[in-house]
Parts: C-alpha cells; sequence; structure tokens
C-alpha cells in the first residue's frame, strides 16, 4: 500500500531559496509516486495551477495559521492541545480522514501544532537568535521561537542544511543526540531550473558583477555598495547588477546609490525571470555575496553549476559550501569585499580556475542523491509510526 503524504506548500516565487527549496522536496516526492500518495495543501495559486498542470491531488486550502495565544497553548498544555487540534480544527480533521502517514513543511515559517501525525519540517537558519540585531527576524523573535520549541518537542523530523545547522538547532533547543527527534542534514542542492532552463538575455553592461537578493538590511547590500564607491575610479567601467523584488531596504539602497553617485555603477533589476537570472549568471563576472545570514545559501551553488566565480560572507557555514571555489570575505569590511571584487575583474586566470573548482563541487552533491536521501528518511519516519512509536 502506498505511503500517504501531505504536504504543505506556501511560498511564492518572489520567496527566492524558500521557494525553490519547496520545489525540490515536492519534486523528490513526485519522482516517487509508485511509492507516496501525495496530498499537497495549497495556500495559493501558484502551488494550485502547478499541481493542476501535474495532476497531483491536491487542495486550494489556507494553510493553517495560529494566534500566538493558540500557539502559547500548544506549548504549555501538549495533552489537551493535542486532542484540540487534531479533533476540533477544519485542518485537522481533514488530516485524519485522509488517513495521512506524514505530514511534510516544505516551509520553516509554518506553525505546525501538536497534530495526531508525524511531522518532518525544514530548519534552514536560526537568525532570529544568531543575529538578532536585523529587524526582519527580531520584530518575529517570540512567532519564530515559539515554531522552533514546537517543532524540537512534536516533529519526529527537523531537516538542516549543514552540520553547524545541526549543531545551532540542539544547542538552542536543548535536544540531545540520545532524543527522539531527528535532525538531519540534508545540504542545498542546485535548483532543477538552473541545470534545465534556456538563459533569456537581458540588458545589462558587457562586464559586472552579479547579486541575486531580496533588499533585507541583512543581505547587506549597503556594504556592497560601498565597496563599489572604494573601486569606481580605479576601475572606471565597473559595475554591480543588483536582482530582486523592490521592498524591504529598497528604499534606503536607492538612496544611497543617488548620494554617493552610483547611478553609472549600479543597476537595479527587480525581479526577474528564472531565464534572465540563468543569463545573469552565466555572464557574469562573478557572485558577490555579502549576506549575514547562513549557515549556507543557495545562490552559490546556482552560481557555480553556471560558471561564474562566487565570493561571499565568512560567516557560518559557507567557507564550507564553497570551499576552494570561492572567495572569502568579512561582511563587515568594504575594503576586504572591494579586494574581491578587484580580484575576480581583473584577474582572469584565477576566475577560469574558481570556474572549474565550482562545477566539481556542485557535481558532488546532485538533485538524484539529495532526493534519495529525503525519500530514505520519509520512508523510515513512517516505519516507526507504522511500529506505534508516536
Amino acid at each position: 500500500m502506498k505511503k500517504r503524504i501531505a504536504i504543505l506548500l506556501a511560498t511564492k516565487p518572489q520567496d527566492g531559496g524558500q521557494h525553490q527549496y519547496a520545489l525540490l522536496i515536492v519534486k523528490c516526492l513526485l519522482d516517487r509516486s509508485d511509492e507516496y500518495d501525495l496530498l499537497a495543501f495549497c495556500g495559493n495559486d501558484f502551488w494550485k495551477e502547478w499541481c493542476e498542470e501535474r495532476t497531483i491531488r491536491h487542495l486550494r486550502y489556507p494553510i493553517p495559521a495560529y494566534s500566538m495565544r493558540e500557539q502559547q497553548f500548544n506549548e504549555q498544555h501538549p495533552f489537551w492541545a493535542r486532542l484540540y487540534y487534531t479533533y476540533m480544527t477544519a485542518f485537522g480533521r481533514k488530516v485524519m480522514e485522509e488517513k495521512i502517514d506524514l505530514l511534510f513543511s516544505t516551509h520553516q515559517g509554518i506553525f505546525l501544532p501538536n497534530y495526531k501525525v508525524k511531522i518532518i519540517a525544514p530548519v534552514h537558519d536560526l537568525m532570529h537568535r544568531y543575529e538578532s540585531r536585523f529587524p526582519e527576524v527580531r520584530e518575529s523573535y517570540a512567532s519564530r521561537e515559539i515554531t522552533m520549541k514546537c517543532l524540537a518537542r512534536y516533529a519526529a523530523c527537523v531537516l538542516v542544511d549543514s552540520n553547524l545547522g545541526r549543531k545551532q538547532f540542539r544547542e538552542s533547543y536543548g535536544v540531545s543526540k540520545h532524543s527522539q527527534l531527528r535532525i538531519e542534514r540534508l545540504p542545498y542542492v542546485v535548483p532543477e531550473y538552473i541545470w534545465s532552463g534556456q538563459e533569456e538575455c537581458i540588458e545589462v553592461p558587457d562586464k559586472y558583477i552579479f547579486y541575486p537578493a531580496q533588499f533585507w538590511k541583512h543581505k547587506n547590500h549597503i556594504n556592497l555598495l560601498k565597496a563599489i564607491r572604494l573601486l569606481k575610479d580605479d576601475i572606471v567601467d565597473l559595475h554591480l547588477v543588483l536582482v530582486g523584488s523592490e521592498k524591504n531596504n529598497c528604499k534606503d539602497i536607492k538612496q544611497y546609490i543617488s548620494h554617493n553617485n552610483l547611478q553609472k555603477n549600479v543597476t537595479i533589476l527587480g525581479f526577474v525571470s528564472n531565464e534572465n537570472v540563468i543569463y545573469l549568471y552565466r555572464h557574469a563576472v562573478g557572485l558577490i555575496m555579502p549576506s549575514y545570514f547562513g549557515p549556507t545559501n543557495i545562490p552559490p551553488l546556482e552560481a557555480m553549476a553556471l560558471g561564474c566565480p562566487v565570493a561571499v560572507s565568512r560567516k557560518y557555514a559557507m567557507p564550507e559550501q564553497v570551499g576552494k571555489a570561492g572567495l572569502l570575505f568579512d561582511p563587515d569590511s568594504p575594503e576586504e569585499i572591494a579586494e574581491c571584487i578587484r580580484t575576480l575583474w581583473l584577474d582572469n586566470k584565477l576566475r577560469h580556475k574558481m570556474q572549474k573548482y565550482g562545477t566539481r563541487r556542485v557535481q558532488k552533491w546532485t538533485n538524484h542523491e539529495f532526493g534519495e536521501k529525503l525519500c530514505g528518511i520519509v520512508n523510515e519516519i513512517i516505519v516507526e509510526k507504522k511500529k506505534g512509536k508516536m
């Protein structure tokens, strides 16, 4: 009999890496359609249409959203919460009605209470703890914290991207190595659209540095722009191309560009298609990623797969992710960022060497290996359920 898996799909294409991760998860499960009976709970029209195109059984269903009071009730009264959320909520009753063996969340921001079902969820980062100086995580600290505590207490398994991610989760939530909670390391892979997509030309200078990122403060665009300002007199044709939805901190970034006369050195393209992104990686001098967040990130993998040299922050597990294929810098130092840009801009021999290292590196861990490990974890969790280990 096929294993019955419910999967929560709430991301949008504008969400960047989180959306690519959700696509990867659902595609890996679909590849095992002979083993899994998949039911998708689609939280928006993107996923509804995506599932319809692939004839996946789905429901256009609002992803459960609980107030802080309800979340605290779940934490403080686990027995009564389990009864309430399983039998008294529409979502809980639907999960029971469908006889779901496993509930799989594809987004770490979804609060999952103590349902009477095994749960797997990703934990991409704990930056609300490690980088709380940034308002985008500080303002949601309480919500993020209770979500993570709930996973630590009730989930069957959380998926992290690195050994550091596992260590941070254990230390943050008191999870011992002997706990029944499984913390599985499942590193990111190059998104499928990078391998299979076709590039589409977009108007940019012939030579440029590239940074694809939402305009959050933690993405550290300002220090990158300071580095451009340091270099612009020495490298007269220097140019930086930025992509990402024009919201969050974008207004401040545009003001910095204007106040420092960088209009000729910086282009903001906003949100662009996957085909445009492929083009921008392939034709860039290099990817510069000064983000403060980790442990790891998806853009360096995308860049290395497309032959784009990378320079990244010397933070968390980023050095481990890029290895010899990447240059490293202190994200607090515009001077160090500038030197990495200078090196990529001027040293063609080094760039070619980095391209070779990058190609080899991303080929060591592919979508196939990711899917094999993921489905192995899923099968083991479901077997545990059937043995009565709830």
